[in-house]
């Protein structure tokens, strides 16, 4: 692919990831609960979801996209009943004990991966945002293998370093403050599953 066409695409993707989302309000609620390791954690699980859609759009898995596509609503949902249900535990044990314990690795990579893949927007989003990108007249698997690595990257790099100006936060909010953390991490994961699920609650009702 032309440097400029690459460099074209990585900008838009800086673009789409500097966007308001539930992927960064769930970023940023484990950042600020858990330190810029918690949040860490959580960024990979959510690339990790983007590689899978990712996969299936490369790989031109038309069948899986097509379920996910009749589901989803009920998709979107589940995940906004999951994320909306840690926020609320939170809530409701603020000042007490941390919601996963001491070591939470896989909890907080459960929810970056959960919150990207139960989001079929991300799908349907990557089916339509990748090919004007590739170049016709060359071969296209390439292209796609080139612009996916790109997209991982900069989701990587921007939840990073989202993740790390997050976990900040903590220094201020220490000792008697503690539990100011998990009222603004329960709080912004409640935000992140009525942000996921809003648009498919109005559907359905």
């Amino acid at each position: 692919m032309a440097p400029g066409m690459l460099l074209a695409f990585a900008g838009a993707c800086a673009l789409l990831f500097l966007k308001p989302g539930p992927a960064m309000s769930v970023i940023v609620a484990n950042s600020v609960g858990y330190g810029v390791r918690g949040g860490l954690v959580s960024v990979a699980g959510n690339v990790t979801g983007f590689i899978l859609l990712l996969a299936v759009v490369g790989l031109g898995l038309s069948w899986i996209a097509a379920t996910m596509q009749a589901w989803f609503d009920w998709i979107r949902l589940g995940g906004a009943v999951y994320l909306a249900w840690l926020g609320l535990s939170r809530l409701r044990n603020a000042g007490r004990a941390a919601s996963y314990g001491e070591n939470p690795t896989g909890e907080l990579f459960r929810d970056g991966f959960v919150v990207a893949v139960a989001n079929p927007e991300v799908l349907l989003f990557l089916a339509a945002f990748l090919p004007p990108f590739v170049d016709p007249r060359s071969p296209a698997g390439p292209q796609i293998f080139a612009l996916a690595v790109v997209f991982v990257l900069i989701s990587a790099i921007a939840g990073a370093l989202l993740a790390v100006l997050a976990g900040q936060a903590r220094q201020f909010l220490s000792g008697g403050r503690l539990k100011y953390i998990d009222y603004l991490s329960g709080g912004l994961l409640v935000v992140a599953g009525l942000w996921l699920g809003w648009p498919s609650l109005e559907m359905l009702l």
